[in-house]
């Protein structure tokens, strides 16, 4: 789903607006003042789609980096880091010797 699927509507109708105040302030006769309106908010619209669709890719890229760092991090800290130095004093290891040198 898109999480930006209101901003179309919200820049047409914000480009609509605008468009009918500078209009009227000019006084445009009516069959002008329609088409211009018209236009605007056809060319508005699609650049709004654009402009959603850039930003749900770029939402998305985001949210799939912060996902493999997240499964990095997971990772690291799943792993128990092994003293070697101490390795006799770990449980389960009794009774047998293991020396650093032979790996």
């Amino acid at each position: 789903m898109s999480r930006y699927r209101v901003l179309p509507a919200i820049i047409t109708l914000l480009a609509g607006f605008i468009t009918s105040v500078l209009l009227i302030l000019n006084e445009y006769s009516l069959k002008p003042f329609v088409w211009i309106l018209l236009l605007v908010m056809v060319l508005f619209f699609c650049l709004s789609w654009i402009m959603v669709y850039a930003l749900n890719k770029a939402a998305d890229k985001l949210e799939q980096k912060e996902a493999e760092n997240n499964d990095e991090d997971s990772i690291k800290e799943e792993t128990p880091d092994i003293d070697l130095e101490n390795i006799d004093d770990i449980e389960g290891v009794e009774g047998k010797d293991f020396d650093i040198n032979d790996f």
